[in-house]
């Protein structure tokens, strides 16, 4: 919630594309989400917490543990490595968790395995290419392009904005969702109804709660559940 309420503190100084920004790391912690509420918590909780320490003995390889700093005495390299030699024959995939985390697998295969593919196309590299300072609102070429069209400048930045919060509701709604389900509490559904972010504004198509692949092979539809919830 705090980065939700990071965006409209930059949407109120009109830093739309910087919005963008915070709203790819929602985007990727949903689908983390996801994913980890999908499968076995208890595999899920080590895959996470093992992620978590090949992170940060790579950083602390990046630094050659510290060496000649105050920092060093602090770290023993060979405890390190040697939780590093038991991860790796905890998991098959130990490369692919060192190099992706704890899904072992690429943003956008994170995205497939729970059926968010068209969030990942419509939404992701969308929200990416302003992390990336390569969206055409935050390059020269915007200013080239629009010199002397102040309306038509305005009509983009306005669907930047619309787009951006389309993103926040369907973001909300799927977090409702999410706690209806897990809590399945009244008192709490009525409160985020009351908010106006109940979950009435998703539509899970495709199941994606479910741990099973049947249950979403048979939902039907288009088998995604992406859904965007409009004003």
């Amino acid at each position: 919630m705090n980065t939700f309420e990071a965006i409209e503190l930059l949407k109120r100084k009109r830093l739309i594309e910087e919005s963008w920004v915070l709203l790819r790391v929602l985007l990727e912690a949903h689908v983390n989400l996801v994913y980890f509420l999908t499968h076995d918590s208890k595999d899920m909780v080590t895959r996470y917490l093992d992620a978590s320490m090949l992170d940060k003995l790579k950083h602390l390889r990046e630094v050659n543990f510290y060496e000649g700093t105050p920092m060093a005495s602090h770290i023993d390299r060979a405890q390190w490595e040697r939780a590093e030699r038991e991860i790796k024959a905890r998991h098959a995939d130990f490369a692919e968790i060192r190099k992706h985390g704890f899904t072992g697998l690429s943003f956008e295969c994170r995205a497939k395995a729970v059926h968010m593919e068209r969030m990942y196309q419509y939404c992701y590299r969308i929200a990416s290419r302003s992390v990336h300072t390569f969206d055409p609102a935050e390059t020269p070429v915007f200013a080239v392009a629009f010199k002397g069209r102040p309306g038509a400048k305005f009509d983009l930045l306005k669907s930047r904005r619309e787009q951006l919060e389309a993103n926040q509701n369907m973001l909300l709604g799927r977090l409702a969702y999410y706690l209806n389900v897990m809590i399945d509490d009244p008192l709490i559904a009525a409160e985020l109804m009351i908010l106006g972010v109940g979950s009435e504004k998703f539509r899970d198509n495709a199941k994606t709660l479910e741990r099973s692949s049947a249950a979403h092979d048979q939902a039907g539809g288009d088998g995604d559940g992406f859904y965007i919830w409009r004003m």
